[in-house]
């Protein structure tokens, strides 16, 4: 018996959720405060001080991680604590009778995912993950125009993420999780299951990577994801995508900030002239977040950010990491679950 609680009945067609963590959940937090559906009852870190500052500038109370967790009066868990406790805080959630809304990466193991989708499984609470690239506008018109058929069947996709070794201590042994995820979900969204995955990699500093290359192999197609987190210090945050397809090929180029805020869609038909295309604008982390509320309250499915799909993609990521740490073994890929 995983000791579900079973309670947690909201009120007034309200959804009251507690944020776990200080850093981004204080991001998720102003968004859910602007939805009239939702009430966020708290927010709690690992360090009172924080904690206490972040409640302060958000208008809300501060609180224990276990006080939102046994609360009766939260019906959902956002949870923004870094990967390596997100486990041991989405089973506590979920046996709490709370839905959880996790940020990617869910876990660093599939030991770890599937424990937390079978307990989502027997506690009959929503479990749904972040996968922020499925939202973010530009991504989705690639997307949306390959899955309408518009440039034929994709047959080579190149994606790349970019940036200076700004984060803190820099990468460990998961940077392609930590890094490379959003794009690796992103061909998975697109292509879906490789065959294999075979990862080569520059060492940076004493346990991290600094560049990886993955490359996907398909039936008739293939991929190669690139991450880098040692570009010179004046190199905007950057992504890129390329799909060619046998009948076309889309291009979309975006530097997420500094002096150069620019993205940009080309679309390269087999005859006549390329096209630019546009993408509508809204916030990414609002319609992730709306999506959960909305499945919470039974408006919405969990669709793309469902738990199931989320661990197809962390597997493809965890084969790439053992082909990496393997010195570019090629790793077929089984099937999750």
């Amino acid at each position: 018996m995983l000791g579900c609680e079973g309670r947690n009945a909201m009120t007034n067609n309200k959804v009251r959720i507690g944020i776990l963590g200080t850093g981004f959940g204080q991001n998720h937090a102003r968004i859910y405060t602007s939805f009239p559906d939702v009430e966020v009852v708290g927010i709690a870190g690992r360090d009172a001080q924080k904690t206490q500052a972040a409640a302060q500038a958000l208008g809300v109370p501060a609180c224990t991680l276990d006080e939102l967790l046994a609360s009766p009066d939260v019906d959902a868990i956002d949870l923004c604590l870094p990967t390596r406790v997100h486990p041991q805080y989405a089973i506590a959630a979920l046996k709490q009778g709370k839905h959880v809304f996790v940020e990617t990466p869910v876990a660093y193991s599939m030991a770890e995912a599937t424990q937390m989708a079978q307990t989502a499984a027997a506690c009959q609470k929503l479990l749904m993950v972040a996968l922020f690239g499925r939202y973010v506008s530009d991504f989705k018109v690639v997307h949306d125009v390959v899955a309408a058929g518009r440039i034929g069947r994709p047959k080579v996709v190149f994606a790349n993420r970019r940036t200076p070794p700004i984060w803190g201590d820099g990468w460990d042994e998961n940077f392609i999780l930590d890094l490379m995820l959003h794009d690796l979900d992103y061909v998975y969204w697109m292509l879906g299951n490789p065959l294999a995955v075979t990862s080569r990699g520059l060492p940076y500093g004493e346990k991290g990577w600094g560049q990886v290359f993955v490359a996907l192999e398909y039936d008739g197609a293939s991929a190669v994801v690139e991450g880098s987190g040692i570009m010179p210090l004046s190199f905007p945050f950057s992504t890129s995508l390329r799909v060619v397809g046998e009948e076309g090929a889309i291009d979309l180029s975006w530097y997420w900030g500094g002096e150069y805020p620019i993205s940009e869609i080309k679309l390269y038909p087999a005859q006549g002239a390329p096209e630019v295309l546009q993408a509508p604008r809204y916030d990414p982390y609002e319609a992730e977040c709306r999506h959960f509320v909305d499945s919470v309250l039974g408006k919405a499915e969990p669709g793309i950010l469902d738990m199931g799909v989320a661990c197809g993609s962390l597997n493809v990521a965890l084969a790439a990491r053992a082909s990496l740490e393997q010195g570019g073994k090629r790793i077929e890929i089984q099937l999750a679950g």
